[in-house]
């Protein structure tokens, strides 16, 4: 089960927010913070995030939608999860999940096709790896913030759990990246200058969603502008304290540190500085077998 979170749509009210300025890039680095989420503790925090954010959709409580797999199912040990913290409280605001299928994983089929009646796309999802960001949500009690009024941060902290993963698309080298979206959604993403392309059979769930796709490489390009500052911020991060990061990968039975791009991302760090050139960055990948 997936549901797609509609807070995104607010991406394009603010023409200044893109070119990420050093307020918006202090909010999303020093007042809040984006970490992969690796242990139990992470978890359970991922599924009280949801059941906020979807229990008024499914109109269940949370044990049901825990028995159900809304909350948490097999298919988020088959991700990258991320989070999004409000540093000064301990608080998780948010979290976006990158779903992968490679050739260890033991669904080969991405939720969308699995759990949204998708199923007019197989023939694009067999060069592996690939993924899909499904699972956005994000909380309708934020702290207030003296520089933005809420539906500005709601907007940057939208745009920050989008920054998660295109950490994810460095550190693992995808072939496509798919959604499901509705219309209006895609064409703000558009003018935004990402361009997924439309890939399938409009399906009925929650309203009408459309199936997406975009080759990984053009996705990461496209965004370089309002995206590559800050998550250059967040490579150089966990390059400085990669620890965590490599223990979730050598637990994980669905990936080996080899598929992995930080150790090469980590030398470009130390010769060319913080502001490595995103071609570098991309140039410098390995194809995964």
């Amino acid at each position: 089960m997936f549901v797609y979170c509609p807070i995104l749509i607010h991406l394009t009210m603010y023409k200044g927010l893109f070119a990420m300025n050093s307020t918006i890039f202090d909010l999303l680095t020093k007042d809040y913070s984006i970490q992969l989420a690796t242990n139990e503790e992470d978890f359970e925090i991922i599924k009280n995030l949801r059941h906020k954010m979807y229990g008024p959709i499914y109109n269940l409580p949370y044990n049901t939608m825990e028995e159900k797999g809304y909350l948490f199912s097999e298919d988020d040990t088959q991700s990258f999860n991320y989070l999004l913290r409000h540093n000064d409280s301990d608080t998780y605001v948010g979290t976006v999940r990158v779903f992968f299928v490679n050739n260890k994983t033991p669904a080969t089929q991405l939720p969308m096709q699995k759990d949204g009646n998708v199923d007019d796309i197989d023939h694009l999802t067999q060069e592996r790896p690939i993924c899909e960001i499904s699972r956005l949500a994000l909380s309708n009690n934020l702290p207030k913030h003296p520089s933005f009024s809420t539906l500005k941060l709601r907007t940057c902290l939208s745009l920050a759990l989008m920054v998660a993963t295109r950490i994810n698309y460095f550190l693992y080298h995808y072939t496509t990246v798919f959604s499901v979206m509705e219309y209006s959604l895609e064409r703000i993403l558009k003018r935004q200058n990402v361009h997924f392309e439309e890939v399938g059979k409009a399906t009925e769930y929650y309203g009408i969603r459309i199936p997406f796709a975009i080759q990984r490489e053009k996705l990461i390009k496209d965004t370089e502008i309002n995206m590559g500052e800050i998550t250059r911020y967040y490579l150089q991060e966990l390059c400085q304290n990669p620890e965590p990061f490599w223990s979730f990968i050598d637990n994980n039975p669905y990936l080996d540190s080899s598929d992995i791009e930080l150790d090469k991302i980590s030398n470009l760090f130390e010769t060319h500085g913080k502001d490595v050139d995103l071609d570098l960055l991309l140039s410098q990948e390995t194809s995964l077998s």
